[in-house]
């Protein structure tokens, strides 16, 4: 009986161990390079899971040989074991497929036969596609021709001339191009956050601090600072040596902007 609890006591420590080492780590899931929501990642070896975001992203602790399941509804299930290769990239990019269901001959002019029988089935153009958004499919209305051009569009008597003017006029293009461009850009910035946390993390404060001369509580700002320099493209190409001479190069400008702006 003693033995028993000792080998029951040894496995739950020994499972208590390797959940406590698990490292979390980033990734962004997709099809056909756009970004997928509400997709199901579940590391099947500690049966903790998570949802995709909005921008694909998702965040799941993990360690070495770990399999991690990625499932939709409308999405082939994929399965994936953690490799020394995947920890390395910090940031895991994971590409989905469309669920293709095969059928018997269908007739669709029959309404009967109709039922359950959906646009990627009958493969219909751009049913692979994600279905456009309110603003999108308000942007696709609008007419995106220069003022003029639409003016003159109006003048010939050709279709949605009257409404194009009317939206130009009353501010509704301006005013949702805008509005478009404010939500892709909070795409691209929380894109951006998450990379600035994966190469900080990758890199380690203390490089920043004692080679760089940046203090702990700009170390973001400083990475930030240096993005227009296609830092992102380099990490996921493993360009770090490249990455370390942008940093370098950079420092001095950083530091100097802080003084500047201190005074």
């Amino acid at each position: 009986m003693k033995q028993r609890c000792v080998i029951f006591l040894f496995i739950f420590s020994t499972q208590l161990w390797a959940q406590d080492n698990r490292s979390t780590i980033a990734g962004q899931v997709t099809i056909d390079s756009l970004a997928i929501e509400n997709v199901h990642i579940v590391n099947l070896n500690s049966n903790v899971g998570t949802l995709s975001d909005r921008f694909g992203l998702f965040r799941l602790p993990i360690i070495l040989h770990d399999t991690i399941l990625f499932s939709s509804m409308q999405l082939q299930s994929k399965k994936m074991i953690i490799q020394p290769e995947h920890l390395n990239q910090k940031i895991l990019k994971i590409e989905l497929s469309i669920k293709v269901n095969k059928l018997p001959e269908v007739i669709v002019d029959r309404q009967e036969n109709t039922k359950g029988v959906n646009a990627v089935t009958l493969r219909l153009p751009n049913s692979d596609k994600e279905p456009l958004n309110q603003l999108e499919r308000k942007l696709n209305y609008y007419s995106q021709a220069p003022v003029a051009i639409v003016i003159l569009a109006t003048l010939l008597g050709q279709s949605g001339g009257i409404d194009d003017i009317y939206n130009i006029v009353s501010g509704n293009r301006r005013k949702d191009r805008k509005l478009k461009n404010l939500l892709d850009g909070d795409m691209q910035n929380k894109i951006n956050q998450e990379y600035i946390q994966i190469i900080r993390n990758h890199f380690q404060d203390d490089f920043f601090i004692k080679t760089n001369h940046i203090t702990k509580e700009k170390i973001n700002s400083f990475i930030e600072h240096c993005l227009p320099k296609n830092i992102i493209y380099l990490f996921d190409k493993e360009r770090h040596l490249e990455i370390m001479d942008i940093f370098i190069s950079e420092s001095n400008n950083f530091n100097r902007i802080l003084h500047l702006t201190k005074h």
